[in-house]
């Protein structure tokens, strides 16, 4: 046979696998058939087909992404694959694009959605994570981190909800935060965020480089400076305020540290009640306007740590289990 019937019977077949050939090819094809050697092509052409797993209809492809997947299957295959056979192959391919040029130039591409990596970290836990771009994070209890799954190739998009501590790994792609209705963004740096969608207000702390705080216009807010806070409240009426402050109150619970700076006593029961996995309730409103500087360690009992806190305060603490809920604390005076 010679080189010109030889490709011809391998167009031919892979045209009549794919239903993609006409009356006129089918009886061309037929009279190629009449010899055994063809008859062997259009065999191994057919069990090739085969051999390649099932096609989707390709939407928002590339001839190069086809064919890093379809490379990745022959590189994968335990059996040896000879070059004839992958000739087969790249007709095959070459068949099927011609059958759907038309059809992805006819129809409109729908738009795929983006795939999203959630990390919840559940009460009483902390997690610590690096990102696909370097970045470390360090995510408190009752925190949920979102992002796509292609998060930095083209951008470097996340939301959080809780509260996290990042070192973003510099680039020239902007690192952004959503956080409730606002954005953090930052080229590289080290911050820490607190937006717990049960509170009326968000929280940003630069410990070092610099943040950019945007609305969710892409407006900016504010631009802060190292050790400088700015408290973003939910309720749009209500003024943003800026602080400087010592970043080491808002950086050392990811060392297992919660350090309080004259702070009211219903914020510190509320993040040792995300800390531990604990409800506390107070006897009387007026206790919870009361101050408490000092240190929380998280590798002491919940018992000892709420116990400082009352010896410090002239307060007592009873304690009841709930083996299936939370364990209750009650705070009341002495």
């Amino acid at each position: 046979m010679n080189d010109s019937n030889k490709y011809k019977i391998w167009e031919l077949a892979a045209s009549k696998i794919h239903l993609e050939a006409g009356d006129r090819e089918n009886q061309e094809l037929d009279e190629l058939l009449q010899q055994p050697e063809n008859q062997k092509i259009f065999a191994d052409v057919h069990q090739v087909h085969k051999e390649i797993p099932e096609v989707r209809p390709l939407y928002n492809s590339s001839s190069s992404r086809s064919w890093q997947i379809i490379s990745r299957y022959f590189k994968n295959k335990k059996t040896k694959l000879y070059l004839n056979i992958a000739k087969y192959a790249a007709i095959i391919i070459l068949a099927f694009g011609i059958g759907t040029f038309f059809h992805f130039n006819l129809k409109p591409q729908p738009e795929i959605p983006p795939v999203y990596t959630e990390i919840f970290v559940p009460p009483g836990q902390m997690s610590e994570i690096t990102l696909n771009d370097g970045t470390h994070v360090w995510l408190n209890s009752e925190t949920t981190l979102r992002y796509a799954d292609n998060f930095g190739k083209d951008a470097r998009n996340s939301e959080l909800k809780g509260e996290a501590y990042f070192k973003v790994k510099r680039s020239e792609i902007p690192f952004k935060v959503g956080v409730k209705d606002n954005e953090v963004e930052v080229l590289g740096t080290s911050f820490g965020v607190i937006a717990y969608p049960d509170e009326n207000f968000s929280r940003v702390t630069l410990v070092e480089g610099s943040v950019q705080i945007n609305d969710n216009h892409g407006r900016t807010l504010k631009q802060l400076i190292p050790k400088q806070q700015i408290n973003l409240p939910d309720d749009k009426s209500k003024k943003i305020t800026t602080t400087m402050v010592d970043t080491g109150f808002y950086e050392s619970w990811i060392l297992g540290e919660i350090k309080f700076d004259d702070e009211q006593l219903n914020e510190v029961a509320r993040r040792i009640e995300r800390w531990y996995n604990v409800e506390i309730r107070f006897a009387s409103t007026d206790m919870q306007a009361m101050r408490f500087t000092g240190t929380v360690l998280k590798e002491k009992p919940v018992d000892q740590s709420v116990a400082a806190i009352c010896k410090l305060l002239a307060l007592k603490a009873d304690y009841k289990s709930n083996p299936d809920t939370k364990d209750v604390i009650i705070i009341s005076k002495k």
